[in-house]
């Protein structure tokens, strides 16, 4: 080794944007006690029944896989993966997780009665709780579903009596559906983290309309009334253990 060697000369030279920023993220890894970190979005359901009603609010990420559900009006049920991929304990994440969230996101199964989206979109409150702190409230209006639900209705199609309709829980697109990127998405630096033993919910809470509770539609309408079935999706960073 000569006398003007450094011992800093060996080590990979990175760029300024690198500097600070998790190696792991390049890459799935395999390490022992290692974290992984990917793109993932944590989703969670609810569902009201047609004619009902919608005087409960829902506690979202309350209920993991394979824990009992009772929707609104419905049978209870125990939760699957095609209802959450929340496993452990409700209200916080599995051992060892971490989610940084870049986005909120409400996908409506596309059946759904156009009053009974106006009503969910227009007539509902929703709230994102970390802890003890807000990261998101408002009308569930003011959250584009990026995908879901788009509902149009016109006389000429049948819907009796009813003038033309357009409603969508996202921004449009050229094509005329919802745009992808037509998400309530948080700025870059300032995502709503939920770090394991973190309490942490979303609610869905519809008693709150000056006009009162208000009731899904029956099946004797034009389209028929068939309930609401939803799925709440927060999109971020998952940060997980590597096996």
């Amino acid at each position: 080794m000569k006398i003007n060697d450094s011992r800093f000369d060996r080590l990979p030279v990175i760029d300024a944007e690198s500097v600070g920023r998790p190696r792991l993220r390049l890459k799935n890894p395999v390490l022992a006690d290692g974290g992984e970190v990917v793109d993932w979005t944590l989703y969670d359901f609810y569902s009201v029944a047609l004619d009902t009603p919608f005087a409960t609010a829902q506690t979202l990420f309350a209920t993991p896989q394979g824990a009992q559900y009772t929707p609104v009006g419905g049978s209870a049920f125990n939760k699957t993966k095609l209802h959450t991929n929340l496993t452990g304990t409700g209200g916080q994440l599995p051992n060892g997780y971490k989610l940084d969230i870049q986005a909120l996101r409400l996908v409506v199964d596309q059946a759904i009665q156009y009053k009974d989206l106006d009503n969910l979109l227009y007539n509902t409150y929703a709230s994102l709780l970390i802890g003890a702190k807000d990261y998101f409230e408002g009308p569930y209006a003011n959250l584009p579903g990026g995908v879901g639900a788009i509902v149009s209705a016109a006389p000429d199609v049948g819907y009796t009596g009813t003038p033309a309709v357009l409603i969508a829980n996202g921004p449009m697109n050229s094509s005329g559906g919802n745009g992808l990127r037509g998400v309530y998405s948080f700025s870059a630096g300032l995502e709503a983290s939920i770090a394991y033993g973190q309490n942490f919910n979303f609610t869905v809470d519809p008693t709150l309309s000056e006009a009162g509770i208000w009731s899904t539609a029956t099946n004797a309408v034009e389209p028929p009334g068939v309930g609401i079935r939803a799925w709440q999706h927060l999109d971020g960073i998952w940060t997980r253990p590597t096996q």
